[in-house]
């Protein structure tokens, strides 16, 4: 098991690869036991002032967008089974060698430098 401290938006990156996940029964046993921890509560949202914003793109199509304050919103330790890094960082590899990432997934960089820094 790891303790790994992170804020808002990083638990959003890892909850999206998590939700990917293809692979054992095994490893998903400790996906689905260890997602919950990453949930994001409206008290996370309050706490890191999130405010949703609608608006029309270039093609007269509505979008939504969300924006918060990672400091503000703080960290929260999360323990994770090791297969679960395991998975996260295997994971990153992965769509880091296919340069899978675009700017909206800077959260990725500090994700997976605790999740190698990890003890």
């Amino acid at each position: 098991m790891k303790n790994i401290a992170l804020n808002v938006s990083e638990r959003l990156f890892a909850i999206g690869l998590l939700n990917q996940f293809k692979g054992s029964h095994e490893t998903l046993s400790f996906i689905l036991e260890d997602i919950k921890k990453f949930a994001i509560t409206e008290e996370d949202w309050k706490k890191a002032e999130r405010s949703i914003t609608k608006e029309k793109d270039s093609k007269g199509e509505d979008i939504t967008s969300w924006v918060w304050d990672d400091e503000k919103g703080g960290d929260k330790k999360i323990e994770m089974s090791d297969q679960v890094v395991d998975y996260l960082k295997a994971d990153i590899e992965e769509k880091n060698k296919t340069g899978e990432f675009t700017m909206k997934d800077r959260a990725v960089i500090t994700l997976n430098k605790k999740l190698v820094e990890a003890k």
